[in-house]
Formats: structure tokens, C-alpha cells, sequence
């Protein structure tokens, strides 16, 4: 892999396992149409919900296209998605624009969110997905303004699958006197951010997410909680790779917070360098319990 932040979506693999939420899942295996769907998935990453869900036994053949604003992340995933095959035991054949698995072939897309709504909207019927993914990506993202165009993605009867939503809410074990100052610096770092000159999520979008389905036209027919929630075992240490994803999550509250020191309600910087070192020091010797309360939604396109 060529980035830290492809180690830290594959570490993250077996945490989302847990974390989806299953009733919500039963119910997208309900409404996924026989066959061989056609899948969209927006900011797919390095690719780890294709093989989940050809592991899990949710798809067996079709066409899925793993969308992502980053050429070099799709790239690790065409390999990612090979070594993985390999290690299953199943056909994989890399091609010029992805692979194929088996009777699923995987294309990669890259593309900024934003733009590629605003110049694929206009595609064909024949272009709709049948169904459409979003895993931890609509918290990074203005929903408000790209959910009517990303359900128009879908044709009629397709299916929206929206998972790992954060709904505002981070729980580090054991406490800290700090905890409360440094969270409520980092949902504000949230609720404030830009990317690409637009808002780029919020920190209630969980939430959030059950009006603005409706209002979309697409109210959802299964909701859950999908926590992630991340300790190490009896023997002190965490499942696979899952210090890595910890330790990842330190460093983008760490960025995040000492990317605006002029902010009046900042942490003042010795605090937050005494509360990393010693949450790295509970991830170190095994203490460290990590919870972030996150939503996931099942329903149908509108119409």
C-alpha cells in the first residue's frame, strides 16, 4: 500500500465488520434486486466493502464501480482487491480500468463527488445504479446538497445502502479531565470544515440523516447504530490491525485540532499534547477503549 491512510482503511476492515448494523443489513438483502446488480460506491476507498459483501454472500455477480477523488488509493485497491481474491481462493483477473472477481467486475472511477454529480446527473437510464453505497462517507460530505443528486443515481426500485454515519458522539476509556474540551473542539472542527471550496460534513449527521431522506423522497426503511467500539483483548492486545486504526484516529484528531490555533475555544496546545500522550500511552500498554456512535440507513430511491 502507498499511503498511511490505505493502512488505515485496511485496518479498519474488521472494526466496520462489527460495526454494521445487521437488522439494517437484512433488510438491503430484502430490497437488492435478483442478479446481477449494477453498484455504485461513492468514496469507496480502497475497495473493502466489495469484499465484504462478496464474502457475507450479499453479491455474487454484477458490475461495481468504486468511485474515489483519489487516483493513488484506486490504485491500491485494484491490488487490494487481487491479493484479497487470492487469499479466498477466487478467480481475479486485473484489467486496464479495475478487475474482475469471479462474476463480478469491479471498475474504478476516479472523480471528485461534487462534479461528478454535477456532470453525471444527465447520464442515461441505462447508467442508474441498482444499488448505491455510501460507508463513513456522507459525514464528510454537505449532504443536504449532494443527496438529491446521488439518489438520482439510482434507477427505479434501486437501493440506497448508507452506513457508518457519526452521530456526534466519541467515547475514550479510561477518562480524561481533557476529553470533554478536545471533543467538543473536534465536532466543531467538523461542523466547520471545506473541501474542494464546499461544507464538508458535520458532526450530528446521523441524526440528521432521517429528515433529510424524507425530505429527499427516500425516506429510510431500516435504521440502526453501527458503533464502532474497539478494545483489546484478555492477553492486552487489539484484533489484526485494529492499534493501527486507533493510533489513526489520534492523528486525525491531533491535525485537526492544531490546524486552527487561533480559535477562541481551542485547546491550549500543552493540554492537547498531554492528553495524545497519554491516550498513546493506554493504546501502548493495551488500556485504551475507543466508542464513536455512527447510524447506518437502508431505502429505497424516490418515486
Amino acid at each position: 500500500m502507498t499511503s498511511n491512510y490505505a493502512r488505515y482503511l485496511a485496518a479498519k476492515t474488521t472494526v466496520d465488520d462489527r460495526a454494521l448494523n445487521r437488522p439494517v443489513l437484512a433488510e438491503l438483502r430484502r430490497l437488492l434486486p435478483a442478479g446481477a446488480p449494477r453498484v455504485l460506491e461513492i468514496g469507496a476507498g480502497l475497495g473493502t466493502m466489495v469484499a465484504r459483501l462478496l464474502d457475507w454472500g450479499v453479491l455474487a455477480a454484477g458490475e461495481y464501480t468504486l468511485l474515489d477523488t483519489d487516483r493513488a488509493l484506486l490504485d491500491d485497491s485494484r491490488r487490494w482487491l487481487h491479493a484479497w481474491a487470492a487469499t479466498r481462493g477466487l478467480p481475479s483477473e486485473l484489467r486496464p480500468d479495475g478487475l474482475q472477481i469471479g462474476d463480478l467486475r469491479v471498475r474504478l472511477l476516479q472523480a471528485e463527488l461534487g462534479r461528478y454529480l454535477e456532470t453525471e446527473d444527465g447520464a442515461g437510464p441505462g447508467a442508474r445504479a441498482d444499488l448505491l453505497i455510501a460507508n463513513a462517507v456522507l459525514d464528510l460530505v454537505d449532504v443536504p446538497a449532494v443527496l438529491p443528486g446521488l439518489l438520482r443515481r439510482l434507477g427505479p426500485g434501486g437501493v440506497y445502502w448508507f452506513t457508518i454515519n457519526y452521530d456526534g458522539e466519541s467515547v475514550f476509556v479510561p477518562d480524561d479531565p481533557h476529553d470533554d474540551q478536545v471533543m467538543r473542539a473536534y465536532h466543531r472542527d467538523m461542523d466547520e470544515r471545506v473541501r474542494y471550496g464546499r461544507p464538508a460534513g458535520e458532526s450530528r449527521t446521523g441524526r440528521h440523516l432521517f429528515h433529510q431522506l424524507r425530505a429527499a423522497g427516500a425516506p429510510a426503511l431500516a435504521a440502526g447504530s453501527s458503533d464502532w467500539v474497539v478494545s483489546a483483548g484478555p492477553d492486552g492486545n487489539y484484533p489484526g490491525d485494529e492499534a493501527i486504526f486507533l493510533s489513526s484516529i489520534l492523528n486525525t484528531i491531533r491535525d485537526a485540532l492544531r490546524s486552527h490555533p487561533d480559535r477562541p475555544d481551542r485547546v491550549d496546545p500543552a493540554d492537547l499534547d498531554g492528553w495524545l500522550a497519554t491516550r498513546e500511552r493506554q493504546l501502548a500498554a493495551g488500556e485504551l477503549v475507543y466508542v464513536a456512535h455512527q447510524l447506518d440507513f437502508a431505502g429505497r430511491a424516490p418515486g
